[in-house]
């Protein structure tokens, strides 16, 4: 009986490892993905800010 808890517990072990490793990897993936977010929101602000300045300056003959 006693083989069978520690052989259980050594499994219990062995399955934490694997489930850490896998919420450190999906940690990982979740920071490289709001990285990939905050980059791409920060270009499309700059685009729509971009076409907002061209598109007053069209409408009130703006030249530069």
């Amino acid at each position: 009986m006693i083989q069978t808890e520690l052989k259980t517990i050594k499994q219990f072990q062995k399955r934490k490892i694997q489930v850490e490793k896998e919420l450190d990897d999906l940690k990982e993936d979740l920071r490289n993905t709001e990285r990939k977010h905050q980059e791409t929101l920060r270009r499309l602000e700059g685009k729509f800010f971009e076409e907002k300045v061209q598109h007053i300056c069209i409408n009130k003959y703006c030249v530069y």
